[in-house]
């Protein structure tokens, strides 16, 4: 009897339509009986239809159900999964970031050891120029006063 059934798709909903005519043609071929649309063995094939579209239906509805459950689980593994990936994504960058201010900090540091040895060089060529220059002084100011006293000596002779 499948022959005579067709399955109709509405957006929702899928109805077994029968086709009495092909049915009874069907009979008529493959038993050799007149089955007309009238007669009281088309009742059991209408009672038949009828839990068919109520079987079906109800599996359309576990079918609906089932889907709205995976998708509302795909939808919350897809949030979860955003979430951890925007977890791990902060982490990455708060590391980062702790990084980058390690650096900053020790090439600080590096400058201002720097500065202490260049201030500590210059402090010693300064004082070591100022050092020479005040022997350069007093000696030519020693040199000076001896020969202002040599002179004065021989003026004064």
């Amino acid at each position: 009897m499948s022959g005579g059934i067709f399955m109709v798709k509405s957006p929702m909903k899928t109805e077994a339509v029968l086709n009495l005519k092909r049915i009874t043609a069907e009979v008529a071929a493959r038993h050799g009986m007149l089955v007309m649309p009238d007669d009281p063995a088309m009742l059991l094939v209408t009672m038949n239809e009828v839990v068919l579209q109520q079987v079906i239906g109800s599996i359309e509805a576990r079918t609906e159900e089932m889907v709205a459950g995976i998708e509302s689980g795909l939808r919350s593994a897809q949030h979860e999964a955003l979430g951890s990936v925007e977890r791990e994504a902060r982490k990455a960058g708060i590391a980062v970031r702790e990084e980058i201010q390690k650096d900053i900090d020790a090439g600080r540091l590096h400058a201002r050891e720097l500065i202490v040895e260049l201030n500590r060089a210059y402090s010693r060529s300064a004082v070591r120029r100022w050092v020479a220059v005040g022997v350069i002084a007093a000696s030519g100011l020693l040199v000076l006063g001896v020969s202002l006293g040599v002179l004065l000596a021989r003026v004064l002779k």
